[in-house]
Parts: structure tokens; C-alpha cells; sequence
């Protein structure tokens, strides 16, 4: 495996632990993947994955108000041998997708529902699979290497023995889900702008500045364009627009956005030229 492959795929493993931790113990424990070397002469990784609360190791199957390091491999991972599935698991009976309904069960559980197909699962497994950051981690580990030419399968081994899976064929379901966008404020409001940049693209974005933040706007007002476009408004530096502008912050897959746009431009103030005379 081509180690450009290899470091990013190692680097996903520790941002899958920490955004699994985060997402299960938020403050209250931290967790760090360890490469432990093995016999010379034999390239090979063993992870070690140790969780600390506070300045304490927490014991592996221990703490009540944690999920300890043992735990959380077991949520990721899953114990083939007694049945158990773990994230990698639920996402390919799952095929990365979207389940019909779940329903709580007792000892905080969860079932989910497929078609006639049900899926029994501790609620945290489920709080995984819909974390955002918990999938994009895994979509690195997994996914992205799965893509490149001559790696054909992803797998967890115990020593010996596969735990689980990945084929190629499945890298398809690790890719992180579309998060559709969500407005949080939809709000217009007058405002003063100082002029930096103009554009007289299709996409009639100014570059104006209120006087602390630059920003980046669309100007829909077409009787100003109008009379821009037709040099009944000249321009120069120290001008400033009041306008109404519709402010839209929406909530996306890569964090926060926000769009302006200048509904109208209500007065074109030119730079003072010469001093006020005094009353």
C-alpha cells in the first residue's frame, strides 16, 4: 500500500476515535490511537486505543458514566463471535443508507427496521451512524483508500481472525451521507457598505464592506443595474450604498454559510468633497 494511501487512511482511524468519543462522551473523556510495532522484518499495525478521564485510565468494560476504550471498539468494530455488529457492520446492512423506522427498546436499545428486516442495536451504535463527523471519519478510513488502484478490501483482524470486512464493491455505502442544507435566519435589514470591489458578471457579486466585516454580495436591485450599466452612476472611493439587504445563514455539510444579497440600493451617498459649513 502506497504509504500517500496509508498515512491519511491512519490519520481518518484517530479522527474516527475521537469523533466516536465526542459524539458518545463529549468533554467528559478522551481518547488517543496508538501504532504499536510488531516483529521485525514484518510490516504490520497494531492499534492500541487508550481512553483517559481526566488525568485517570479508565479500565477496559468499566465506567459507568463513560463509554470506555473497549466499549468503543466494540461499537465501531462489532464481536463477530456472539453476533454483535458494530458501525463498519451496520453501515453495510445498511448499504450507508436510511432505515424505514426504529422503535426504543429496554437496557437502551434500539430496533430498526428494513423493509421485514429488523436490526437490534445498542442506542449508542445509533447515535454513531447518524453522527456527521463519526461518518466522514469513517468515509476517510475506508472509502477514500477503497477508491485507489490496488487496494481491494479494508479489514479488521484480532490476530488472526477477520472481524470484519470491507470489500471494494462496498466502498460506495462509507461515503458520508448529503446532509441537506437548513436555513437558521432569513432576515433583511438596511445597512451602510463602502464599496471595494465591483462586478458586472452574470453573478453581479460586489465585494462591500460595513465597516468591520468585508463581504461577498449578489445585487439584485436591476433599476440601480440599470443605471450602473449605463454610467448614470459613477463611482469613487469613500462611496457609500445604504441598502437593504436580505441576510439567509443556513446550516450545511461543511459548517456554517452565509449568503447576501442587495434587494435594493436606496441611496448612492458620493464621498464627501468638501468640509460642512458651520449653522
Amino acid at each position: 500500500m502506497d504509504v500517500r494511501d496509508l498515512a491519511p487512511a491512519m490519520l481518518g482511524l484517530g479522527q474516527l476515535f475521537d469523533a466516536a468519543n465526542a459524539a458518545l462522551n463529549g468533554d467528559s473523556a478522551r481518547v488517543k490511537v496508538q501504532v504499536k510495532a510488531t516483529e521485525p522484518g514484518c510490516f504490520q499495525i497494531t492499534f492500541e486505543v487508550i481512553q483517559t478521564l481526566g488525568e485517570h485510565l479508565v479500565a477496559l468494560l468499566s465506567g459507568p458514566n463513560v463509554t470506555a476504550a473497549a466499549n468503543l471498539v466494540t461499537l465501531l468494530i462489532g464481536v463477530p463471535t456472539i453476533g454483535t455488529v458494530g458501525l463498519i457492520g451496520l453501515i453495510k446492512r445498511l448499504k450507508g443508507g436510511k432505515f424505514d423506522r426504529f422503535d426504543s427498546l429496554p437496557e437502551n436499545m434500539v430496533r430498526l427496521t428494513i423493509g421485514g428486516e429488523h436490526i437490534d442495536i445498542p442506542l449508542a451504535l445509533l447515535r454513531l451512524y447518524q453522527d456527521v463527523a463519526v461518518r466522514a471519519a469513517t468515509e476517510k478510513v475506508i472509502e477514500e483508500p477503497l477508491k485507489k488502484e490496488g487496494i481491494d478490501s479494508f479489514e479488521v483482524r484480532e490476530q488472526s481472525e477477520v472481524l470484519v470486512k470491507v470489500t471494494k464493491e462496498e466502498a460506495e455505502y462509507f461515503a458520508k451521507p448529503h446532509v441537506p442544507e437548513a436555513t437558521l435566519i432569513d432576515d433583511t435589514r438596511r445597512s451602510a457598505f463602502s464599496i471595494i470591489s465591483l462586478a458586472f458578471k452574470e453573478d453581479n457579486k460586489w465585494r462591500l464592506n460595513d465597516g468591520t466585516n468585508a463581504i461577498s454580495a449578489t445585487i439584485e436591485d436591476t433599476d440601480f443595474l440599470a443605471k450602473v450599466d449605463a454610467n448614470q452612476i459613477s463611482f469613487s472611493k469613500g462611496d457609500i450604498l445604504i441598502c437593504d439587504v436580505r441576510v439567509v445563514q443556513k446550516q450545511t455539510d461543511t459548517g456554517l454559510k452565509t449568503e447576501y444579497t442587495v434587494v435594493r440600493v436606496v441611496e448612492h451617498k458620493p464621498a464627501a468633497r468638501q468640509l460642512p459649513l458651520p449653522l
